[in-house]
């Protein structure tokens, strides 16, 4: 295929152990339904439609799957006109095949393709589209000697559904045919790994919506809970019962390990997050995207949005954090004041206080192995965390393999520290 009018880019999540059909299997499932319309080529499959040529092919990544349908005449030495006319009879012609695609695509990225002589009269086919389709522009640049535009979504999402929709309008300026068509091929490949990576860190951040929206009403209700057992803490010694203490460290040791259940998850997701977010970035440097005049870049303008996608997650995880430590602090308090109440009972010696003692050494007991337990959880997060980053398919096997030495290693920081005490 020569230069192409339209380009779709449609990546899904892909999880092989979950056994959906592979790209390939997918594409062949398409070739059976037009025969001999169709002809299979090097990376995928050509269609035959009237005029025009359809070429479809498919890719597996590690955990995303990314097909891509480019549409465009079948004169090779056709150049795209990027009339409104001819855009929408290339809109209908990829239809046919985004239809027979699996459902719940991560992302879609949409690129129209017209060719110009010089940035001028590139910028003038850009208005004239413009116009004509009555919408405008987002961002705009050069980029490997292409002029590309992002145009506003009738309805901007801004990143936060799904899928991740983009519309592109790219525009090879100044060079004959065989140059232009490599270079935007060149491109449709960039753009294919950026719409895996932006699928996939919109996905993270559509899959935490819920949660990140209740963090306020859960910090809230957490923190006056808090408030309470600290209130109930700062009544003189004689007040605070053992029945009471008891009832405490129930409560801290659910409070603890539930936030310590969301605190890692939400930690590994965002360091997956920022795996991707970083080879966003390091395409967008290699673009070495030039600006015009009155508009902002679109590296720019989508650095900023998938920064905001996955900066709530840090946030999150800095406010929980923040919880835990309280939670540690009434902890230190329980710990002082059975360290009181033991001395007293010990300096009374009364025999009536016998059965008091013994429930302050069973809680005594109950603080130490709590103690090993957010030790451990503790060193459990940061395996994870390295796991994920040093091989994350199979994070989950080896944080679960690591927890019995989290918990030795915790049990003998334990130990070390209380025999210096």
């Amino acid at each position: 295929m020569g230069l192409p009018g339209l380009v779709c880019i449609i990546s899904y999540r892909f999880r092989r152990e979950e056994g959906p059909p592979s790209a390939v299997d997918v594409i062949k499932q398409i070739s059976q339904r037009y025969g001999s319309a169709c002809s299979m080529v090097e990376d995928g499959i050509r269609v035959r439609l009237g005029s025009s040529d359809v070429y479809i092919i498919g890719i597996d990544e590690d955990d995303c799957q990314i097909f891509l349908a480019a549409v465009g005449s079948l004169k090779s030495d056709a150049y795209q006109t990027l009339s409104m006319e001819e855009q929408k009879t290339y809109d209908g012609q990829i239809g046919q095949f985004t239809e027979l695609l699996p459902d719940n695509p991560l992302s879609m990225f949409t690129v129209r393709i017209g060719w110009a002589g010089e940035l001028g009269e590139a910028q003038d086919l850009l208005q004239r589209y413009l116009n004509q389709a009555e919408r405008s522009i987002r961002s705009v640049g050069v980029v490997h000697g292409c002029l590309l535009a992002t145009i506003l979504e009738k309805e901007d999402t801004v990143g936060i559904s799904k899928p991740l929709r983009r519309e592109l309008i790219l525009l090879p300026l100044g060079r004959g045919l065989p140059e232009a068509t490599r270079t935007v091929w060149g491109l449709y490949g960039e753009m294919a790994s950026l719409a895996s990576y932006a699928g996939r860190l919109n996905d993270f951040r559509v899959g935490h919506d819920l949660i990140l929206k209740q963090i306020d009403a859960s910090e809230q209700s957490t923190q006056v809970r808090i408030n309470e057992i600290s209130l109930e803490m700062r009544k003189p010694i004689g007040q605070v019962k053992p029945e009471s203490l008891e009832g405490v460290l129930r409560e801290v040791i659910t409070l603890f390990s539930n936030l310590s259940i969301l605190s890692s998850a939400m930690r590994r997701d965002y360091v997956k997050a920022g795996v991707l977010l970083r080879l966003t970035k390091r395409m967008f440097r290699a673009w070495n995207e030039e600006a015009l005049a009155q508009y902002s870049t679109n590296s720019l303008i989508e650095t900023g949005i998938y920064e905001e996608m996955i900066s709530p997650f840090k946030d999150f995880i800095n406010r929980v954090d923040a919880l835990r430590i309280q939670l540690n602090t009434i902890l230190d308090a329980v710990r002082t004041y059975l360290g009181i109440q033991q001395q007293r009972l010990s300096i009374e010696e009364q025999a009536s206080s016998k059965d008091q003692l013994i429930r302050l050494v069973n809680l005594q007991e109950i603080l130490h192995k709590l103690e090993i337990l957010i030790v451990a959880v503790y060193i459990t997060e940061m395996a994870r965390i390295v796991f994920e980053v040093l091989a994350h398919e199979m994070a989950n096997l080896l944080t679960a393999l690591f927890i019995p030495l989290a918990l030795l290693t915790a049990i003998g920081i334990s130990r070390i520290l209380h025999r210096k005490h």
